[in-house]
């Protein structure tokens, strides 16, 4: 009896060591490549799937279908695990092919892609095709929908100088309209002015989005815009307080830019540079005659103050050189969450994902966007009176309504998302 105690006894500990290991071995695991085959319809999708650790804790998945590939990113909720596409939906035509890769759990946070002559278009590109529309009626059989296959709401709620249609704001977002006198901020769930001033400021030289913090100056009148206070106002809460500059700072002052939850701003009439950190609500002088000033480019660097006095220089984002767009119609250049954003002088806009840097999608089109922003893979763009979005799975919604986008759309909007973990 003894014996077979002893017995049973290693035969757990084993199993427990087994265990372990294999945990171990999953836990400390950074990264794995594989390519298998996948057969449906009788077509045979070839997968590349790579998981990385070390880029975001993703997986980067090709799918090919002879010439047409087909690219996507899955956040890591498969505990590392190899082969995680347990199906694919597939339409083809002479002219097109679109796909919808099934996953082992159901993840439905991105979206329909579409594959013609080797170039990659999204769901929100084609889907007036009635061949695509086929597409969506069949996966909905299948218990599959999404926000980008349903109308978007026309509820509007109206605030201070804005119209927000609120059952189209993303949960995770608030946005932030500078009014003249202050800001309007609206989300999912609320619709709300804060003033600020006593009378209208037109331009918005100075206003910025610092993490949740949104920073104006409280400019002297309406007629002397130096300012000695920067007003700080929470935009979760709404509650705002005032900082002290050490001087006063003159109105012919630019923001150099944002770098770690720090904004900086340089006054080029007192030749000083600020660093103004609203967490902290602390304000320092980094940069005069003496110091020189700093500038980022991805790294920090001392240069000559009056070459950011004379040119006005913003920091900049160093993109990898490895990435050649090979176009001269890019308007701007956007790095959000490992993809890169850029649109046309057109309106055309392009989503490529720095892990495949051969994966251009053609996003949308939109006549004369302005005040474009991306944060966190979503685009926010103002086309006439109105600002709208863009994101996977979601399509373009429009979100908020002002008349005065017609006339004075720069600086105007401002987007900050809350974390959902």
């Amino acid at each position: 009896m003894r014996m077979i105690q002893r017995i049973i006894s290693i035969i757990l500990l084993l199993m427990i060591l087994f265990f372990v290991v294999q945990w171990g071995v999953t836990y400390l695991k950074k990264s794995h490549e594989i390519i298998y085959d996948f057969v449906t319809n009788d077509e045979t999708f070839e997968i590349k799937e790579n998981y990385r650790k070390d880029y975001g804790d993703m997986y980067y998945v090709e799918i090919s279908l002879g010439d047409e590939k087909f690219y996507y990113t899955f956040k890591n909720d498969f505990q590392k695990k190899k082969k995680i596409i347990s199906d694919i939906k597939m339409v083809k035509n002479d002219q097109l092919v679109c796909i919808y890769p099934i996953l082992e759990k159901g993840n439905h946070s991105y979206d329909i892609e579409c594959s013609s002559e080797k170039k990659l278009y999204s769901y929100e590109s084609m889907k007036n095709d009635p061949t695509v529309q086929e597409f969506v009626q069949m996966l909905k059989k299948d218990h599959i929908n999404l926000n980008s296959w349903e109308e978007e709401s026309d509820e509007e709620i109206g605030n201070e100088q804005s119209t927000a249609y609120q059952k189209n704001i993303l949960e995770e977002d608030k946005i932030i309209v500078w009014y003249y006198q202050g800001i309007e901020i609206f989300s999912s769930a609320i619709s709300k002015s804060v003033p600020l001033l006593d009378w209208d400021k037109y331009e918005n030289k100075h206003g910025v989005l610092v993490g949740k913090y949104y920073l104006i100056p409280t400019y002297q009148s309406n007629v002397v815009f130096d300012f000695s206070k920067m007003t700080i106002v929470d935009v979760t809460s709404s509650n705002f307080w005032t900082i002290d500059f050490p001087q006063m700072v003159s109105q012919n002052t630019y923001i150099n830019g944002v770098v770690d939850g720090k904004v900086y701003y340089l006054d080029k009439d007192h030749v000083i540079q600020y660093e103004l950190n609203p967490e902290q609500r602390s304000i320092r002088t980094i940069g005069n005659q003496e110091l020189d000033a700093q500038y980022y480019n991805g790294t920090w660097e001392t240069v000559n103050i009056y070459d950011l006095i004379n040119n006005e220089r913003k920091f900049e984002i160093a993109y990898t050189k490895q990435f050649d767009f090979q176009r001269d119609d890019i308007q701007e250049i956007f790095e959000s969450n490992g993809s890169f954003y850029y649109y046309t002088q057109s309106g055309d806009f392009y989503q490529v994902l720095k892990f495949y840097p051969n994966s251009e999608m053609f996003l949308f089109h939109v006549d004369n966007p302005s005040s474009v922003i991306v944060n966190q893979n979503t685009i926010y763009y103002i086309k006439g009176d109105t600002l709208y979005f863009y994101k996977e799975g979601y399509g373009n919604r429009k979100v908020v309504k002002n008349n005065e986008f017609l006339y004075n759309p720069v600086n105007r909007v401002q987007i900050y998302k809350e974390s959902k973990s």
